[in-house]
């Protein structure tokens, strides 16, 4: 008699009960293909950027079938996305969709990328998430998702850096039927306008500055004009910015702006006069803004745009001193946070704040709660807990952002506030929990995890307290190659997790603690 039938996902077992005889029948698990070999071809001529919708065409295309399939540009529609705007109308439907971002290269792997919509003057009215790899032949595969509504379609470009890297020697963008080399900081293009040099001075290129560049015998220094601040490259001039937890704020020297209108890739989303800058503050979650995890790092990136008024301002502004203005915005925050809190949080200490490379901060908390609903923490007294007690707790994000996603990697119990304390319990390790009597329960979104956990103290009657420490780790949700995918992994290099470690001392927050009852 067949006892039991489940399939989930690409493992199944099939229980088979004849008397008192049990079969198990496992197959082996099939090895994941690689998108490089495994892909759907894109060659519709309609698609390249070089086709114009016009009336006579009928029904404007729709890519509605497509739905996370792994997909090449080839033939007459192209051999990769573009990655510039492409004006409504064209590739076969009203709103064309293109590529906002470079191409990777071979080494980067799978990365993920803005796809953004034109349509009503709007470069990208509508986005989101793809990913794209570099071949070794030289191609590129995309990981397309759905558009959300019709009449969208993918659009295809000739990719004029594809053969031999457009001759560049470092790096080639792909530009509208043609192409431009770049070269990395410190080093600048030859006559020929497609080698790189190394910069030696003022002389040479101004000393590869984009401002003014100040000679000091053999070295010399980039300097910025009144208002602009020198980037971490030392050698590019930027607005002065800065990077909140979930929010951007950008401040442009009036005089840089003149008679333009500033908006971010959302238009609605305009800058604000204040007599001396225009100031532009805008969520992490709305105007456009681009989440993405690259490597190490939460990237959150939007372009400001500054197009001439098409009448005098009432700030006075009668003239422009520039056609357009382009400033690309980025805040990049770090994936690893090591929080530390006590049973019970201390209202007087602040919510843990890591700073990023570019001054950014993406805090999360390590709260402590009533009962397993997980809706309301301890906050006015330090509560008592007795050994028979259920102890609950969660990592809580202070800003919830779409398409990221994070791991508990360890939680340890500490009898004093120090990390690095000889005497500890592991709750969470590697990801796998290796405490049997923990409890994880389902969280209302990625970023949120909570968990249930009997009642400890540690051995000995000096200790009547409990610290917790938990590193968090963020990942974006649709890699799925990456840590937070891979869950559970005991495996990890020792070396890794001690460089982890070393990072993550400096970046502590600890409250509590809470009071273990004595019981005779």
């Amino acid at each position: 008699m067949l006892g039991s039938f489940s399939l989930v996902k690409n493992m199944f077992q099939v229980l088979l009960w004849a008397s008192c005889l049990v079969i198990r029948i496992t197959p082996v698990l099939p090895m994941a293909l690689d998108p490089c070999s495994a892909y759907i071809s894109l060659n519709e001529p309609w698609r390249n950027t070089d086709h114009q919708l016009k009336e006579d065409d009928g029904q404007p295309a729709c890519d509605n079938h497509v739905d996370g399939e792994w997909y090449r540009f080839t033939g007459m529609a192209g051999d990769a996305m573009p990655t510039f705007c492409i004006h409504e109308n064209h590739c076969g439907t009203h709103a064309p969709i293109w590529l906002n971002g470079n191409h990777p290269q071979e080494v980067d792997g799978i990365v993920q990328r803005q796809a953004c919509a034109s349509f009503n003057g709007n470069c990208c009215l509508w986005n989101n998430t793809v990913e794209v790899k570099a071949c070794p032949g030289g191609y590129y595969v995309y990981h397309l998702t759905k558009p959300s509504v019709c009449f969208h379609a993918y659009c295809g470009h000739e990719n004029e850096c594809e053969k031999n890297n457009g001759g560049c020697s470092e790096i080639c963008v792909n530009l509208k039927n043609s192409y431009r080399c770049e070269c990395g900081v410190g080093r600048v293009l030859g006559s020929d306008g497609k080698t790189c040099e190394d910069i030696e001075g003022c002389q040479n290129k101004n000393g590869g500055c984009s401002h003014s560049c100040r000679g000091y015998g053999t070295t010399y220094q980039c300097e910025c004009p009144r208002g602009l601040v020198l980037s971490e490259d030392n050698h590019t001039c930027q607005v002065p910015m800065r990077c909140q937890s979930n929010a951007i704020e950008v401040n442009i020297p009036k005089d840089l702006v003149g008679g333009l209108e500033v908006f971010l890739t959302n238009t609605s989303c305009r800058g604000v006069s204040n007599g001396t800058h225009i100031n532009i503050y805008f969520s992490l979650k709305t105007c456009g803004t681009v989440v993405d995890v690259v490597n190490d790092k939460i990237i959150a990136s939007n372009l400001v745009t500054g197009l001439p008024k098409q009448m005098p301002g009432s700030n006075g502004d009668i003239i422009i001193r520039t056609s357009k203005l382009l400033i690309p915005v980025t805040c990049e925050f770090p994936r690893l946070y090591t929080i530390s809190e006590g049973y019970v949080p201390n209202l007087r200490n602040s919510p843990l704040e890591i700073m990023g490379r570019s001054q950014g901060i993406f805090p999360f908390t390590l709260e402590i709660f009533k009962d397993n609903e997980f809706e309301e923490p301890y906050r006015e007294t330090l509560p008592t807990l007795k050994l028979r007690d259920l102890l609950y707790f969660g990592i809580e994000p202070l800003v919830h952002v779409n398409g990221l996603e994070t791991l508990v990697e360890s939680c340890f119990a500490t009898p004093t506030d120090k990390i690095d304390e000889i005497l500890k319990h592991y709750l969470i390790r590697d990801g796998c929990v290796s405490d049997d009597s923990v409890k994880q329960y389902t969280s209302r979104d990625h970023l949120t995890k909570h968990f249930q956990v009997p009642v400890f103290k540690f051995v000995g009657k000096d200790h009547q307290v409990v610290f917790l420490h938990c590193r968090v780790l963020v990942c974006g949700v649709l890699d799925e190659q990456s840590r937070c995918a891979q869950g559970c992994n005991r495996r990890m290099r020792r070396e890794a997790r001690k460089d982890q470690e070393t990072h993550l001392q400096n970046h502590l927050l600890t409250s509590g603690p809470i009071i273990i009852d004595r019981e005779d």
